[in-house]
């Protein structure tokens, strides 16, 4: 375990440095200015060169990735070029609104999947095989900007359950979380039938079946610790997943989190906090591939000496 976590240390690391690397290529790339946007269109050329030389936006790309990297290992982010307030502090703010909005919508994926999962894997080619084919199809095809917007209509204009925008109570979570889960739902129920059925077939399963076992214990005290480990690997990488949507939910729904956060911040040009979000959403995702696995490792002793 200490040898994975070290490993998984490293590779923090590097996602860092190269999360940040790839940041900076792209902002320099994109057309836009942020200089213009502060100071607009008749700014004279002198206050232009002496407000870019103020920011650091007149240093090359290496300069500016070298001055990124140092300040992170001191733990410092840079400021915002918009607002002047410290990245740190701005991360901070909006990082608790993603990590609700992440954790409710994992929990609506797992309330969702797991039971159509389990009753799909029950009776291969049944009705409720079929039906949860039909619903990961629909699920998975359906992008959450459009997801997000018809559930709106439908539940917080239409039928005024939910509140339509904003982070203002647990009801303002719910719809948001079930536009990023979902999709979520509807991989983890077919990864999760494919990985069941496969347990149900082997050699165990049927002995347990011979001597009598009830389908329940057969499928929740033989099959679903087997199946376990592919769909938490599933799981972490849909995760990963569930950070990117949260750009385009978070801006749907008015909710506060990193992802409207990054969404401004590439509207402003301001570099800083695109790097920031960028480098919070990377790492994030390494911290979730890095529980993935120490959970593998614990329901599944094999891979303990593997890894």
């Amino acid at each position: 375990m200490a040898r994975l976590v070290l490993r998984r240390g490293g590779l923090a690391l590097a996602t860092a440095v190269g999360v940040l690397t790839l940041v900076i290529a792209l902002l320099r790339a994109i057309p836009g200015d942020p200089v213009d946007a502060m100071l607009g269109e008749r700014a004279t050329a002198a206050d232009r060169a002496e407000l870019r030389s103020a920011l650091g936006l007149d240093r090359p790309a290496w300069s500016e990735l070298a001055a990124r990297a140092a300040g992170l290992a001191r733990g410092d982010l840079g400021r915002s070029i918009a607002t002047g307030d410290p990245v740190a502090s701005l991360l901070a703010a909006r990082y608790p609104a993603t990590l609700e909005l992440a954790a409710a919508a994992l929990a609506a994926a797992l309330a969702i999947g797991v039971p159509i999962g389990i009753a799909a894997a029950a009776r291969p080619g049944g009705r409720a095989d079929r039906a949860s084919l039909a619903f990961a199809t629909f699920a998975a095809a359906m992008p959450t900007f459009a997801l997000g917007p018809l559930l709106l209509l439908a539940f917080a204009v239409e039928v005024p359950w939910f509140p339509v925008a904003g982070r203002s109570g647990p009801a303002s979570v719910v719809l948001p979380a079930l536009t990023l889960g979902l999709g979520m739902a509807a991989v983890l129920a077919r990864q999760l039938r494919a990985a069941l059925a496969a347990a149900l077939s082997r050699d165990f399963a049927r002995a347990a079946r011979a001597r009598g076992a009830s389908r329940v214990r057969l499928v929740a005290g033989h099959g679903l610790r087997n199946a376990a480990t592919p769909a938490i690997a599933v799981l972490a990488v849909q995760i990963g997943g569930l950070l990117a949507g949260a750009v385009v939910t978070e801006t749907v729904f008015a909710w506060p989190g990193i992802g409207r956060l990054l969404v401004q911040a590439i509207g402003a040009r301001d570099y800083p906090v695109v790097q920031g979000c960028a480098l919070a959403i990377a790492l994030t995702f390494v911290g979730v591939s890095l529980v993935a696995d120490l959970l593998q490792a614990w329901v599944d002793p094999r891979l303990r000496a593997a890894r």
